[in-house]
């Protein structure tokens, strides 16, 4: 179906060529169509959104479409199959695919801290108490076992010691957790609010546990990349120019407005999500860069899933920060 504005759902299992792109510039076109990958709307997508609402990939004679793909290693392999030339999704599937020989470079930090929190029922009253318990989380790899390792350490567990529902999507957690299925679901805002609300509560956000650990990044297909550097370059300083103005506090009230135009997010929870986001975790990378502390974070990681082998590859062989250093001014 299609969403408002520039926004696109498209089925996991949808055709290549259903959504193929054209990235040439012709006298009949307007402006270069990219169709963007991502996992989902809402908050993450703020700069995007931005850019979006001021026009600014079209004065870059940009045409971008936001396709919701509802999956982290699905958005890459449609990424890899050329499919779509950006993506945005998980760190870890981008580092993964990669690593198996998928023609994909990340190129942009996104959201550059964990905005998840771990929420339970009641009766879950301490990390430790989550031993046997049923969690939700995205995947079987997913980054939010990453996240959830860091917190359960502390209290002395592994994730060995619980058992788990798999839902890559937010909301689909955050509905597991709902329906009573589960004992607790990692989750992040607006669904933690209304998990609040409804009596659950916090056992801990992951930021206390894990910091300067991407959420979020954007990759990009390299065969495209090769070909299109410069409607790459401008893509990237557009999104550069959304995050500065993002976090500049005199935009609060039009940011709030744009994320309700462009998202499904409750008009009730703007001004939450603008606190948790943009002034409290200050989600949203503000160098667009992942450094060499993130990526070691994360090939350390994979070395212990059995994903990556010791020692870890160069960050060079997944990471190109050259887009961004280009254009973030």
């Amino acid at each position: 179906m299609t969403g408002r504005g520039s926004v696109r759902i498209v089925g996991r299992a949808f055709a290549a060529a259903a959504i193929a792109f054209t990235a040439s510039w012709s006298p009949a076109q307007a402006a270069t169509k990219i169709q963007q990958g991502i996992i989902s709307e809402g908050p993450i997508q703020w700069p995007a959104y931005t850019a979006l609402e001021f026009g600014w990939f079209k004065e870059k004679g940009l045409d971008v479409e936001l396709i919701v793909t509802r999956g982290g290693s699905g958005g890459a392999q449609q990424l890899a199959a050329g499919s779509v030339p950006l993506a945005y999704t998980g760190y870890p599937d981008f580092m993964r695919a990669i690593n198996n020989g998928a023609p994909i470079k990340i190129m942009m930090n996104g959201v550059g801290e964990p905005p998840y929190s771990v929420i339970a029922k009641a009766e879950v009253k301490t990390i430790a108490d989550l031993k046997g318990k049923l969690v939700s989380v995205d995947a079987t790899k997913g980054v939010t076992l990453i996240y959830l390792d860091a917190m359960v350490k502390t209290a002395g567990l592994t994730l060995k010691d619980m058992d788990y529902v798999y839902a890559k999507v937010n909301g689909d957690r955050f509905a597991a957790l709902m329906s009573g299925g589960v004992a607790a679901a990692i989750i992040y805002p607006p669904f933690t609010f209304r998990a609040l609300e409804q009596g659950y509560h916090s056992l801990g956000n992951i930021q206390t546990y894990l910091k300067d650990f991407p959420f979020t990044v954007y990759a990009v297909n390299t065969n495209w990349a090769a070909k299109n550097r410069q409607t790459l370059l401008d893509y990237v300083g557009v999104y550069g120019r959304a995050v500065k103005w993002v976090y500049d506090p005199k935009n609060r009230e039009k940011a709030l407005e744009i994320l309700t135009k462009h998202s499904k997010t409750k008009p009730e929870d703007g001004g939450k999500l603008y606190d948790y986001f943009v002034k409290d975790i200050q989600a949203f990378s503000k160098t667009g860069l992942i450094g060499d502390g993130a990526y070691k974070k994360m090939a350390d990681s994979l070395i212990q899933s059995g994903d990556l082998q010791s020692p870890a590859p160069p960050k060079e062989r997944f990471i190109d920060n050259s887009y961004v250093e280009a254009t973030w001014k």
